[in-house]
C-alpha cells in the first residue's frame, strides 16, 4: 500500500492521472466493466506483480496484467512497467502460464528493493509521455462522439444515467459526448439499450444509432479471452489457429471486434467456411478455403484482362493485408484431425488467421502444442453466447436498423 501511495504521488506532481482500483472504485461499482475501460484508456500500465499474485487464487492481476499486454500487441509503442516485489523473480514468471505468456522477460522490468528507487525507475520509464495520441478503446469512442453530435448536453447526460454505470470516475473525460460513448463501450447491451432507444429519436444523423450498437455490439466479450487473436495474429512464423468454445459466426466476429477494437466498417474481414469433407481432407478444405476468399475478396480485386490472374491478385491482396496488420481471418468448426490438418493450412494460406470453433467446450490441450492452437480463455460460460446474440437481435429488432 505505502508503495502505491508513493508511486500515485510522485507521478500526480508530474501531472500523471493515475487510476488505482483501491481508491477509484466505490461501493457498488461495476467494477469489472470500469476496470476494463479503465486499461483501455490509460497511456501506459505498471504493474506491481507480489508473491500473492502468483498463487491459484490470485485472478485479477493475471487477467489485468493480460489486457494490458494486449494494448502493448495493438500498439508497440504502449508503455508497460512490471514491477517485481520481493520473492518474485523472472523465473516465477516464466514458471506460470499466467505470466510467461504476457512476454513480461521481454519488458523493462524493476525488481523492487525500496520505494524511492522503485518510483524513480517509474517516473524514468514514463517520462516520455507527453503528447499522446489516442489509445484504441478511445478511437472507438470517438466514433461514437461523431454520431451524437447536435445531441444537446442534457440529452447526452440522460443517456449516461440510462446506462445505469458510472464512467466519471475517470476524471478527464473531457465532453458529455465522450463520457457517454465511454459509458456505452463499458455496459452490457441489455443495460444500454435503454440509453440507445432513447437517442433514437434525438440524433441527427440517419442511423447513427445502429452504427452505434454494432460499435458497442462485442461488449459481452471477456477481453482478456479475445486477446489472444490479437496476440496470435502477431506471430510471424506459423501463427497457431485460436479456439473459442463458440458455436456461430456471430460470435467469431464478436471475438475478433473486440480482440481488434475496431468498428465493424475496418474490423478484419471474416470469412466463414462449412469445412465439410471428403475422403481427401487437406485438399477440399483448401479448395473451399480458395473459393470462399474469392468470393468475399473478388469485389476488391480490379478486373484487367492483361492483369495477374484471380488468385494470383488475391494471394497479394492477403499479403498486403496481413503486412498492414488487417489479416483475414477463417472460421470453421475445429476438425477432429486438427493436429494434422492445421499445420498444412498454416503452410498453404500463410497470411490468413484460422479461428475454430469447437462448440459449447474447450477441447483437451494434451493433443497439440500451444505453437499450433491456443485455447481461448477464460473460456465462455455456459449459455453466455445464446444470452448475447439474442440481448443483440432484441436490440436490433426494437431500434429496427435501417427505418
Amino acid at each position: 500500500m505505502a508503495l502505491l501511495e508513493s508511486i500515485k504521488g510522485q507521478l500526480a506532481e508530474r501531472g500523471f492521472e493515475v487510476l488505482i482500483d483501491f481508491d477509484r472504485l466505490g461501493p457498488g461499482a461495476l467494477w469489472r466493466d470500469e476496470i476494463y475501460t479503465w486499461l483501455g484508456v490509460c497511456h501506459a500500465g505498471v504493474i506491481v506483480i507480489s508473491p500473492d499474485s502468483l498463487t491459484a487464487a490470485s485472478v485479477w492481476v493475471p487477467r489485468e496484467s493480460a489486457i494490458l499486454s494486449w494494448r502493448k500487441v495493438l500498439d508497440p509503442t504502449f508503455t508497460l512497467l512490471p514491477i517485481l516485489l520481493p520473492g518474485v523473480t523472472l523465473d516465477d514468471l516464466r514458471a506460470d502460464p499466467r505470466f510467461r505468456d504476457i512476454g513480461f522477460v521481454d519488458l523493462n522490468v524493476i525488481q523492487h528493493t525500496d520505494v524511492e528507487h522503485t518510483c524513480q525507475e517509474i517516473v524514468a520509464g514514463l517520462s516520455h509521455l507527453r503528447a499522446v495520441s489516442r489509445t484504441p478503446l478511445e478511437e472507438l469512442a470517438e466514433q461514437i462522439e461523431v454520431l451524437l453530435r447536435g445531441v444537446d448536453s442534457e440529452c447526452l447526460d440522460e443517456a449516461v444515467h440510462r446506462c445505469r454505470t458510472d464512467c466519471t470516475r475517470l476524471t478527464t473525460l473531457g465532453s458529455e459526448a465522450h463520457s457517454l460513448a465511454l459509458a456505452l463501450l463499458q455496459t452490457p447491451l441489455s443495460d444500454a439499450l435503454a440509453a440507445l432507444e432513447y437517442l433514437a429519436t434525438r440524433t441527427q444523423s440517419p442511423g447513427a444509432v445502429d452504427r452505434i450498437l454494432e460499435i458497442i455490439a462485442p461488449s459481452w466479450v471477456d477481453l482478456s479471452a479475445a486477446r489472444w487473436i490479437a496476440v496470435c495474429a502477431k506471430l510471424v512464423d506459423r501463427r497457431p489457429g485460436a479456439v473459442i468454445n463458440a458455436e456461430t459466426r456471430f460470435a467469431a466476429e464478436m471475438y475478433v471486434r473486440r480482440a481488434t477494437c475496431l468498428p465493424p466498417k475496418t474490423m478484419w474481414r471474416v470469412v466463414p467456411i462449412t469445412a465439410v469433407c471428403g475422403e481427401i481432407a487437406f485438399e477440399d478444405l483448401a479448395t473451399e478455403i480458395q473459393a470462399a476468399l474469392l468470393t468475399e475478396l473478388q469485389p476488391n480485386l480490379l478486373a484487367d484482362d492483361f492483369g495477374a490472374d484471380p488468385d494470383s491478385q488475391l494471394t497479394a491482396l492477403l499479403q498486403k493485408l496481413n503486412s498492414l496488420g488487417r489479416p483475414v481471418v477463417i472460421v470453421m468448426r475445429l476438425p477432429g484431425d486438427a493436429a494434422e490438418l492445421v499445420p498444412k493450412l498454416q503452410e498453404r494460406f500463410p497470411f490468413l488467421i484460422f479461428l475454430f470453433l469447437s462448440g459449447k467446450e474447450l477441447p483437451d490441450a494434451a493433443g497439440w502444442p500451444e505453437t499450433l492452437l491456443r485455447r481461448v480463455e477464460p473460456k465462455l460460460l455456459a449459455g453466455r453466447e445464446s444470452s448475447a446474440r439474442t440481448d443483440y437481435e432484441a436490440a436490433r429488432t426494437l431500434l429496427r436498423p435501417g427505418d
